[in-house]
């Protein structure tokens, strides 16, 4: 086996052309060892290698491949290049789409961010992330449609967005993930209509991509949903919830498992009293909910082990720099912590531990913008056209 690891390492770190011609040289490799190598490949090298043999294109083209991909990479998160989407609303544009930029973490402590191309075309009306699950990304990309995307491969489907019918206005929030037991990808859509002394009652439609259908779902009362869209963890859906109790607020997180279509409720770390706010997101496979002290700090809390409430531990506090606006989201956080990626109202900056300083890393062009929006990612060859015919 040590010997097998070795030469799958060393034959994975030559360029595409010379990776072939190595390869051919290791003809009498069992099937197993080629997947594994061909496993480690960055996705567009293994596309180009769908050209190579009808063998090869039936094997890399598989949902067998493609499943055992994602896998691979979820569980080998910490060598994978992480990429960042950023969309910039700017005043007197609507929706602009910026440019595509890859995140990679090198010596555990330094983040790179690198430009790279935009396969598609930007997309017209006011864009706005829903949700990134397994290098799929899920967009709203003009009125009263919606978009799923590989920005890795360049595919992308189109699909009608749902709407109900009141007298009264309502708040919308959307969440996106994967449903491993049914093999889909779906989009969910709550309709939360204000009741009394802070409540609120919730509409649920699920999307579901293999149907391409929309449908009705359980509904449910509670407090006010804060993030626009949910974070996708264990295929589960994450929103921070807060609820008025006496003078007081409460705030928690729902879940919605994507699979049985069912909630659940999780308990927030304890960060005392005063005026706080919550953001949740996901770093390195675990779930991250980050307190806002506005505006004096933000305090980044770890669930070391999904579900396990006692398992939350601050992992970072970061100090807000003096006259910035805007709550903290964290991107990407260095394997030693000292770094983290995170957005700061319209800014994307590194986070330095170390001397607690902020550098801009100027993604996106300066001037009037409105809002800014940002979405990690990992690349895949995961479809949107599950169920197509």
């Amino acid at each position: 086996m040590e010997n097998q690891n070795q030469t799958i390492n060393q034959i994975t770190e030559l360029n595409p052309t010379k990776f072939y011609q190595e390869l051919l040289k290791f003809s009498c490799l069992p099937d197993e060892i080629i997947i594994e190598i061909l496993l480690r490949l960055p996705v567009k090298s293994v596309l180009k290698f769908r050209c190579v043999s009808k063998s090869w294109l039936s094997l890399l083209s598989s949902s067998h491949f493609v499943k055992t991909q994602i896998k691979f990479s979820i569980k080998d998160y910490k060598n994978v290049n992480f990429r960042l989407v950023v969309v910039a609303s700017a005043s007197g544009l609507v929706g602009k789409m910026c440019s595509i930029y890859s995140i990679v973490c090198e010596k555990s402590s330094f983040v790179n961010v690198a430009k790279i191309d935009y396969p598609l075309k930007p997309p017209v009306g006011s864009a706005k992330f829903l949700g990134s699950c397994n290098g799929l990304i899920c967009l709203t990309a003009m009125s009263f449609k919606l978009m799923l995307w590989n920005p890795c491969t360049g595919n992308y489907k189109e699909f009608q967005d749902s709407i109900v019918k009141s007298a009264v206005s309502c708040y919308i929030r959307y969440g996106f993930g994967y449903d491993a037991i049914n093999d889909d990808y779906k989009v969910v859509k709550i309709f939360s209509f204000p009741k009394d002394e802070g409540k609120y009652e919730n509409m649920v439609k699920i999307y579901s991509l293999r149907s391409n259908s929309w449908k009705m779902s359980e509904s449910f009362s509670g407090g006010y949903i804060n993030a626009q869209s949910g974070v996708i963890l264990n295929e589960a859906l994450h929103w921070e919830v807060s609820h008025c109790r006496g003078s007081g607020a409460h705030s928690e997180i729902m879940t919605l498992d994507l699979a049985t279509e069912t909630y659940g409720v999780m308990e927030l770390p304890s960060c005392g009293d005063g005026n706080v706010s919550w953001t949740l997101s996901v770093l390195g496979g675990r779930l991250v909910a980050c307190c806002n002290y506005y505006p004096d700090k933000t305090d980044m809390w770890v669930m070391k082990e999904y579900g396990v409430e006692k398992s939350w531990t601050k992992l970072v506090s970061l100090s807000s720099p003096s006259g910035r606006m805007g709550y903290i989201s964290p991107l990407f956080v260095s394997e030693n912590g000292d770094e983290v990626l995170v957005k700061l109202g319209t800014d994307i900056s590194l986070y330095d531990k170390r001397n607690a300083s902020y550098k801009s890393l100027e993604i996106h062009a300066s001037g009037c913008c409105l809002q800014v929006q940002a979405v990690t990612y990992f690349e895949s060859l995961a479809s949107p056209h599950i169920g197509d015919k």
